[in-house]
C-alpha cells in the first residue's frame, strides 16, 4: 500500500514539474533565440503563422507557445523596423535541446550618403572629417561627399582636419544627433 502511495506521489509531482514547464501543453521548448544590431522599435518575427511583435531593442526574443521535440521550426522576419534591414540564421530545423534557442537575427542600420557645398576654395590641402571618415576637396570643388556611409540614427560631426594652402575654411549646418533617414547635402563649407 505505502508502495502504491509513493508511486503515485511520485507520478503527480512528475505532472506537476512537467505542466510547470510546458509539458501539459503543446510542447515543452521555446523557439528562442538572440538578435544583434537593433536598435529601434518594429521587428517582427513570426514562426508557423505566429507573430511575434519585438518592443523596443531587446538583444533576445522568445515565442511563447512551446513545442514538442522533434517539431519544425522556422523563424521568419515579417517585419523589419523602419531604417533597418533584419535578416534570419540559423533559423530552421527541428526543434530540440540544442536547436531551440540557435537563431540569430541580425539588422543593420540603412546608411545614407553625407556631404554638402564648398563657397570659395582656391588653395589645395583641404580635408574634412567626420569620425574617422574623411575627404579632401581639391581646390575649386564646389561639393563634397564624404566616401563612407552614415548609418541612420547615428549621430555626426564634420570638421576641418586640416586646412587649404592660403586660406581658412568653417564648417556651418556640420552637425546632428541623428542622420536621417535620407542623404545629407546641406553642410556648408566656407573658405576665406
Amino acid at each position: 500500500m505505502k508502495s502504491l502511495t509513493s508511486r503515485c506521489g511520485a507520478a503527480l509531482l512528475l505532472a506537476s514539474a512537467l505542466a510547470a514547464c510546458g509539458g501539459s501543453g503543446s510542447g515543452s521548448l521555446p523557439v528562442s533565440g538572440s538578435i544583434v544590431g537593433l536598435n529601434r522599435a518594429g521587428l517582427i518575427l513570426s514562426n508557423g503563422g505566429k507573430q511575434l511583435v519585438i518592443d523596443g531593442a531587446p538583444t533576445t526574443f522568445s515565442f511563447p507557445d512551446l513545442l514538442a521535440p522533434d517539431t519544425a521550426f522556422e523563424v521568419k522576419v515579417d517585419k523589419s523596423p523602419d531604417g533597418q534591414q533584419c535578416t534570419p540564421s540559423n533559423n530552421k530545423n527541428k526543434i530540440n535541446y540544442y536547436t531551440y534557442s540557435t537563431t540569430v537575427i541580425t539588422c543593420t542600420t540603412d546608411p545614407y550618403p553625407l556631404g554638402g557645398k564648398i563657397t570659395g576654395l582656391t588653395g589645395s590641402g583641404l580635408v574634412l572629417a567626420n569620425g574617422d571618415n574623411t575627404v579632401a576637396p581639391l581646390a575649386g570643388a564646389a561639393t563634397f561627399v564624404f566616401p563612407g556611409l552614415v548609418p541612420n540614427g547615428a549621430p555626426y560631426g564634420v570638421t576641418v582636419l586640416k586646412q587649404p594652402a592660403g586660406q581658412t575654411c568653417t564648417v556651418a549646418n556640420g552637425t546632428a544627433t541623428a542622420m536621417p533617414k535620407a542623404a545629407v547635402d546641406t553642410i556648408a563649407v566656407t573658405c576665406n
